[in-house]
Order: C-alpha cells, then structure tokens, then sequence
C-alpha cells in the first residue's frame, strides 16, 4: 500500500511567530543565564558555541544575504533528555541521522568521520564524496530536491534529528517553516556568507557539537589554519605579484568578485592580484568589453566557469586566444575533482582544507616555491 502524504495547511501565522521567536535577539552574543562561552571563533563571524553542563547553544547570526540583526539560536540538549514536544530549535545530541542540503554540510560532517549518518541530500548530482555516492547507490541515502523544492514528503519518511539548511534569501523561511509544521527540526548553517576561506572551514566545529566531537574538532581546525597561514607566509614575500583574471562570460555578464570576497583574500593569500575587482562583497557584473581590458592584462586565468579545455574556450569566443594566459596556457579551473552533473569537489571536501587549496594556488603562481606540489583541485586547462 503506497504511503498516503498530505502536506498540513500552510500556516503563515505559525511561520511568522517562529520568525519573531529566532528573529527577536539583538546579534550582540547576550549570554544566557549560566552558559559560558564555550568557542568563540578565530575566522568566522556567522556563529558561537555556549555551554552550561551537558547543554549546548549554537548561536547563528544573519544566516542569509540582506539579513541584518537577526540572531538564531539552536539547543543542543542530551539525547535522554529530549523529546518530540519541544520546541523546534531544540535539538537532540548527539545526532544519528542528517539531512544535509549543502555539498560544504557533507564535507563538515564527514570530516568528523560521521558521514554513515548522513540520510538525505539535495541535488545528489554535485556530490563528490564516495562514501555518500556508495550509500546514494544502494538506497541507503535519498536525495530530497532542492531549495524550495524540496520533497517534502522524503524529508518526514527519514525521520532525520536535524536538517543542516542555507539560506540564499528569507524565501527559504517559508521552507523551513513548513518543515517545521511537520516536526522537522532545521538548522541554518551560513558557512557560504563567510568572508575568508578559514571562516567557512571553521563551520566543522559548529557540526561537530551536534555529536559531540567540538573538542576534537577544535583541535583539527586549528592544525588546518596553522597550515594555511604557514603557506601564506612562505608566498607573501615572493615578487612579482602575478595578476589574475577571474571568471568567464555569463549570459552578457562578465561577474567580477568584490575586494571583500573571500576569493579576493584567498588569491591574496596565494601571492597574486585579481583585477577588475569592486568595492564590498558581492560579485559585480561587467560589460564583455570592460572584462576583456583585464583579460589582456592578466598573467593568469581562474575559475572559466565549466570549461576545461583551451578549445572549449576557443569555441566559445576566438578573442580568448589573443589573451596572454591563453598564449602562455596559463588557465586553471577548480574541476580536476569534477561530476557528471556539474558539481567541483572544490565546493565540498575544498571547504574543509582549505590549506591545501591555498597551496594549489601557491603552487600555481609561484611554482618554485612548492616545486613537489601536485595539484589536488586544480586542473591546467590544455
């Protein structure tokens, strides 16, 4: 007999008081009453960790773009103690089943080594990481849609402790507070809005409370960061500084970051200049003719959207030949860890060592400084 789904009467009054509830606290780290504070973050601005005995607060702040002073607040409370008439932001620890909607929320919980609790994803064909495509293969994972088209229905038959979500917007609140209705308990993790490469990394230690693991976690976050600043010492000395070009045309646009992006500080970190850069931290769209002056300008060329042959790019515009990373073969593009349906493991296991893309980068400009590096996300288009 098929299962028999009826999704519950949206009900905006209930979505609209679980805002007030998450929404009503200044983002000013107010402490509750007996809880100290337990992680404050080196590189991340999005989070927090509290605890008082056995209880953990995870506090997420402005989880979307154009959010401003907003401040989530998630419990953590001991499994024995916990049940389903709780309110939503409670959440049972440690956790045995996840939902992740985001490839970086994989990469968090796999790097913990928690990965066999991951039960459902979102757009399982951007998914690198084996064990999940093995557990995806067998039935033993299920994919559950996408943003706000999540499979709704999928999601409750899991019967997951938690959802890690994102926000791109507060449309996705309408989501989550659906979800919520019928008894879904959702997390917002905003690693993406972070504005340096550690401060995303640094989301694996928010992950890790949710098993239990934090101090474990603590201590691998602070190797990773140890590394990284250990390679951008090594290049920030190194003369010249390459300039680089970034990005490929995108349906009449040429999307350039802004100087406050996290990729601007990563190739910063790397030891090269981007160019055509804009104030703030949104990528800016350029005319094809503005981007194409950088493009004659650059020594190097990064991220050409998804092509990953010099012929793909030729065929797409012939004026890329005339460019000097065209000439030089200077061109690379974060696809060497590539999937069928267009997912980078760039933008998954990437997001947990980032030490080890800065030394792709490092190793790029400056070969002669890493000389026996093998490119890990990286590929030289040719």
């Amino acid at each position: 007999m098929p299962f028999n789904f009826q999704l519950p009467a949206f009900n905006f009054r209930l979505i609209a008081l679980l805002l007030l509830f998450f929404s009503c606290r200044s983002p000013q780290k107010d402490r509750e009453a007996g809880f100290e504070t337990y992680y404050s973050p080196a590189y991340a601005n999005g989070f927090y960790l509290e605890k008082k005995g056995d209880e953990k607060l995870l506090h997420v702040f402005n989880p979307w773009q154009g959010a401003k002073n907003m401040e989530l607040l998630y419990r953590l409370l001991p499994r024995e103690r916990f049940h389903n008439s709780l309110p939503v932001n409670y959440i049972p620890a440690p956790i045995r089943r996840v939902i992740c909607l985001s490839t970086s929320h994989i990469a968090f919980v796999d790097c913990i080594g928690q990965a066999a609790t991951i039960a459902g994803v979102s757009g399982a064909g951007y998914i690198t990481n084996p064990s999940v495509l093995e557990r995806l293969a067998r039935g033993e994972v299920r994919d559950v849609g996408y943003e706000t088209l999540l499979d709704y229905e999928t999601i409750v038959t899991l019967q997951p402790d938690v959802v890690f979500a994102y926000g791109i917007n507060d449309e996705m609140a309408a989501t989550v507070g659906k979800l919520n209705e019928m008894g879904v308990r959702v997390v917002y993790l905003a690693d993406y809005l972070e504005e340096s490469v550690l401060g995303k990394a640094e989301y694996m230690i928010a992950v890790a409370a949710f098993y239990h693991q934090e101090d474990d976690a603590i201590s691998r976050f602070s190797e990773i960061a140890q590394r990284y600043e250990t390679i951008a010492g090594e290049v920030r000395a190194a003369a010249p500084q390459p300039t680089v070009l970034m990005n490929a045309p995108w349906r009449d646009a040429w999307y350039m970051p802004g100087e406050e992006n996290y990729m601007n500080k990563l190739v910063n970190d790397a030891g090269a200049r981007i160019l055509g850069l804009r104030s703030g931290r949104n990528s800016t769209p350029l005319s094809l003719e503005e981007a194409y002056t950088y493009a004659m300008q650059a020594d190097y060329w990064l991220h050409p959207n998804a092509y990953r042959t010099l012929r793909e790019l030729e065929t797409a515009d012939a004026r890329f030949t005339r460019t000097p990373a065209f000439i030089t073969k200077k061109i690379y593009n974060n696809t060497r860890r590539f999937t069928s349906g267009g997912g980078s493991d760039f933008w998954e296991s990437g997001v947990v060592h980032p030490d080890v893309v800065l030394k792709d980068l490092a190793h790029i400009f400056h070969p002669g400084i890493f000389p026996e590096h093998a490119l890990v996300y990286y590929e030289q288009l040719r």
